[in-house]
């Protein structure tokens, strides 16, 4: 789910605060990005969020996450299975980021200050 192995070179090449500041603004991008979903896309902008979030989850170690987008960019066949794959997508997200958050310290605090929250269901 995590690679912690990441995280952890992540946050010593940058700092406790900077670690904080980055994956709020990970977290902040996927929930961005989930707003975006939620009006009218194209196939091709569809693909360009899974591809942005693929390479941002992996970046922070979130490799399940990054994975599935991966795995979705490259079997999505059409604008039909867009809400199905994302809500997919989304469960692996929230997920990560619940066990991200219980097993940190780093930036608890900073990230309960993000708006919006989403929950799908």
């Amino acid at each position: 789910m995590i690679d912690w192995e990441q995280v952890a070179t992540l946050q010593a090449a940058v700092g406790r605060d900077d670690f904080s500041t980055i994956m709020c603004v990970f977290f902040k991008e996927v929930e961005e990005a989930n707003a975006q979903l939620t009006m009218d896309v194209t196939t091709d902008q569809f693909r360009d969020i899974l591809h942005f979030v693929k390479g941002s989850a992996l970046s922070v170690g979130f490799v399940e996450l990054s994975e599935q987008c991966a795995q979705a960019e490259g079997n999505f066949a059409g604008s039909h299975q867009i809400t199905s794959i994302w809500k997919e997508i989304l469960t692996s997200y929230e997920k990560s980021k619940e066990h991200f958050l219980s097993n940190t310290e780093t930036c608890s605090a900073l990230i309960e200050q993000i708006e919006p929250r989403f929950r799908h269901s």
